[in-house]
């Protein structure tokens, strides 16, 4: 099943959140930008549990505001990621879910 379609994926990590950074200066409905939670990314060095829970609040902030100018955003909590390994894992699949139909 593809979901909207979209010419460009574009990964923000939660030590990326800039809102001043050249890529949210226009909305661009052709663009996707995705935070997730990954396992992968809070198991491979031991983090206090408040210090991943203020980064993922962080992230989910920082999607409600890209949402809030105009900017076309999916945002995957940690139950939504279970299942995904790795990071290119996770771009793989949405790279397919919102294929444009190009190689």
């Amino acid at each position: 099943m593809h979901q909207q379609a979209y010419t460009t994926l574009r990964l923000i990590l939660g030590d990326q959140l800039d809102p001043n950074h050249s890529w949210f200066a226009e909305a661009n409905d052709h663009y996707l930008y995705v935070l997730a939670e990954l396992p992968s990314e809070v198991g491979y060095v031991r983090h206090h549990i408040l210090k991943v829970s203020a980064i993922f609040a962080a992230m989910r902030q920082f999607a409600h505001h890209l949402l809030a100018a105009g900017h076309q955003v999916r945002y995957l909590k940690l139950d939504d990621t279970t299942d995904t390994l790795t990071v290119s894992d996770l771009l793989a699949k949405l790279a397919q879910q919102h294929s444009t139909g190009r190689d």
